[in-house]
């Protein structure tokens, strides 16, 4: 019987022969390793990772003579064969690459145990494989075998999980391609880099000739300029890691851009991966820069929407599809979507880590860091510096620095983060654009006042700590603005991750010409417009909270120092009548660390003392993290699965639906509705990117009460996605659940 590779009842003009597949597998698991220093495991892996077709029951399978069950499971032969020949890095790959990297003793337990008999079937396998391909000769690279003597485990681990990546990625694109073979990477060649840095460099040089419209924006540009211009200049140190310590409004979007792609051009790095905390304000950089340098170089990858099962990928080929592997020159991605990819176990989630070596990642808004992450999270961001020659880019006005102490031992040196900014305390005072006012002891504000407060202005923003806060408060601000002022009813707005990412750029679209036509505009907001939206008010409220998020969202006021005769901006703290906050200790403990802080200092300070946030993220990086301690033993153990459950960004148990806001309508009925041509899917990858921003995330009991009450239906059958129901989404408030404006009951 020939030996085949792929699935039952496939065409068999399109069967590949098994011999095939394990060559292009091997050679594109070489070629990916081979910027990692893994060249040899990753070809090694390819070509053990099928081993376990060779055997009968598995090609009867293929020929419909057998039904799938255990006796059709392959990756174990492979993986044991590597086991017993120590090649560790490649037994975890090739047992992983369906299912999942598993942990160190369930990979021992299978290989050993009876129920494959997997060590003694391998050796009749193995010499299959090399009638077909030749002899095996898979070497040590110098990296594993410097991990190995010195016995450096985290080396080891995070190897590991770059050999996965790999061989994940090189055997779903041989099998996604064949007959075809793989397409070249699509990555920043000297000659590239330079191209896309000629086009941020003419953007600067356009904004630097035109005519400032004033002495204020005269002396912001030059500013904005010298940010710049440092960025080019450190684009040419070695790689390592680098902070950038600008304020609000100080053009750190293009100008770390700038640094990235001169620096990848000066030391032949492969891509730029920008890494930034919220969905809000992902689609404002990602404009930013395709504004600048078009939309061929450039991937968004969200995280809203899931990811296809790992089990049976190959059976859902087209939802395969949907997961990125960024091959792309830059990425624009989430944090949570970064951070989770280098402790996950799943093939879907770890395809795309290879990609990250030789590469620049730019962490924008970096003080929002997982602090119960950061000892596994620098870690790893040393591996990546150390052994795969990523440079890193930390940049925020509130510079967490993450300096070394007993207490952050995986910290940084003075030596080791350089700072790009000119100056920074300079910068701090020359771009000072506002006033505080801090709350005096024991002043609460209830809502009815606070909404006084906010129609008393012609144009303010206020931001709260939850989404029932905003709604509430938002409905108080729209009973003060009566009738006699309809259109300035019609000029508030709300914000909040109730509602699905298009009707949040939508509202900030209306929000911004408001602005800056001078119209009334008044916007209540949770936090998600706090950190980089640009937008630009003459007074803001905060609610009480982090003192990071207190300087964020200050940062949307007077922005761009338009306010006339020199005057600030008024952000005015406040601590809320109903001060209820956020789950989850760390936001709670902050919250009180920043009162302690404001209680010592003027308001004056806080505007113009970033050294401030190195005694605040001191406090904060000082308390007991157990999560991080558990997650690095766990590493040591090489217990990948239990990682990859246990390393999370956020304690997050929702899940996304659909809604039909907008031209999200359309698509759902599109979808549902259209024709499926001959062998293509109903359903790709396009459609997931156009749905990601026509979803909310719900939490999982609340999502269990919309199915319960029906008020969910499947986008398709067998489709893990699914539709809210007319009737829970409100045009300015988003999903609701439980309340609706009592206005809506009175018309």
């Amino acid at each position: 019987m020939v030996k085949l590779d792929g699935k039952p009842d496939r065409n068999p003009a399109k069967w590949q022969l098994l011999s095939t597949h394990l060559r292009n597998v091997a050679e594109l698991a070489k070629r990916f390793a081979g910027p990692l220093g893994l060249a040899a495991e990753g070809q090694t892996a390819g070509l053990l990772h099928d081993l376990g077709k060779y055997r009968a029951e598995f090609q009867q399978y293929l020929h419909n003579e057998r039904k799938a069950g255990s006796d059709t499971h392959h990756a174990i032969y492979g993986a044991a064969h590597a086991f017993t020949s120590e090649w560790l890095p490649q037994a975890f790959a090739i047992a992983g690459h369906h299912a999942g990297l598993p942990d160190q003793h369930d990979l021992h337990n299978t290989v050993q145990g009876e129920k494959y008999d997997a060590v003694e079937r391998a050796k009749g396998l193995l010499a299959l494989l090399k009638n077909e391909v030749g002899e095996l000769s898979p070497g040590v690279s110098t990296l594993l075998a410097q991990a190995i003597q010195k016995e450096d485990v985290y080396c080891l681990e995070f190897a590991t999980r770059m050999v996965f990546s790999a061989l994940v990625d090189a055997d779903r694109l041989d099998s996604a391609n064949w007959p075809q073979q793989a397409a070249a990477d699509d990555e920043l060649s000297r000659q590239k880099s330079g191209d896309v840095l000629a086009k941020v460099l003419a953007e600067r040089e356009r904004k630097r000739q035109s005519k400032p419209t004033g002495e204020k924006d005269a002396e912001l540009r030059r500013l904005r300029n010298d940010v710049f211009d440092a960025c080019l200049e450190a684009a040419k140190l070695d790689p390592g890691f680098f902070s950038l310590t600008v304020p609000t409004g100080g053009g750190k979007t293009l100008s770390a851009m700038a640094f990235a792609l001169a620096h990848a051009q000066a030391h032949g790095l492969r891509r730029v991966i920008v890494v930034i905390p919220f969905l809000s304000i992902i689609e404002q950089n990602a404009t930013v820069y395709r504004e600048v340098l078009g939309d061929d170089t450039i991937l968004e990858h969200h995280s809203a929407a899931p990811e296809p099962g790992d089990m049976d990928e190959e059976e859902k080929a087209t939802l395969e599809t949907a997961t990125e592997n960024w091959d792309a020159p830059i990425v624009v991605t989430t944090s949570v979507q970064f951070l989770e990819s280098l402790f996950a176990d799943k093939p879907a989630k770890c395809r795309k880590l290879h990609r990250i070596a030789k590469s620049v990642v730019i962490f924008d808004e970096v003080q929002t860091l997982p602090t119960h992450l950061l000892a596994p999270v620098l870690n790893v961001f040393r591996e990546l510096q150390r052994n795969y020659g990523v440079t890193f880019v930390f940049s925020s006005a509130t510079q967490p620095a993450f300096r070394k102490t007993a207490h952050l031992p995986d910290g940084f040196t003075l030596e080791e983060m350089r700072e790009i900014a000119p100056e920074p305390p300079k910068l701090f005072q020359a771009l000072r654009r506002v006033d505080y006012h801090f709350p005096k002891a024991e002043q609460d504000l209830d809502w009815p006042e606070l909404a006084q407060q906010l129609a008393s202005e012609r144009q303010a923003l206020c931001v709260v700590n939850l989404r029932r806060h905003a709604a509430t408060l938002w409905e108080q601000v729209r009973w003060v603005l009566s009738e006699a002022r309809e259109q300035e009813r019609l000029a508030l707005f709300h914000l909040s991750s109730s509602m699905c990412a298009q009707h949040r750029l939508d509202v900030l679209g209306r929000v911004r010409q408001l602005l800056a036509a001078g119209c009334p505009c008044r916007v209540v907001s949770t936090q998600l417009i706090e950190a980089g939206v640009d937008v630009d008010f003459p007074a803001v409220w905060r609610a009480m909270g982090p003192l990071d998020s207190i300087v964020q969202v200050a940062g949307r006021c007077n922005r761009e120092g338009r306010l006339p005769d020199g005057q600030f901006g008024q952000v005015h703290v406040f601590t809320p009548a109903d001060n209820g906050l956020p789950r989850g200790r760390l936001y709670q403990t902050a919250t009180g660390f920043a009162g302690t802080i404001l209680a010592d200092i003027t308001p004056q300070e806080l505007a113009v003392n970033p050294a401030l946030f190195t005694r605040y993220f001191g406090m904060i990086h000082a308390l007991p993290q157990p999560e991080g301690v558990a997650i690095q033993e766990h590493r040591r153990e090489l217990l990948f699965r239990t990682v990859g459950r246990e390393a999370k960004v956020i304690d997050d148990d929702s899940r996304p639906v659909i809604v039909e806001y907008g031209e999200g309508a359309r698509l759902v009925t599109e979808i549902q509705t259209r024709q499926r041509a001959a062998n293509q899917p109903r359903f790709d990858k396009t459609d997931l990117r156009h749905l990601q921003r026509f979803m909310v995330n719900v939490r999982l009991r609340d999502f269990q009460v919309l199915q319960g009450q029906r008020h969910l239906q499947p986008l398709l059958p067998n489709l893990d996605l699914h539709v809210l129901k007319s009737g829970h989404y409100h045009p300015e408030l988003g999903l609701l659940l439980e309340q609706r404006p009592l206005e809506d009951f009175l018309q």
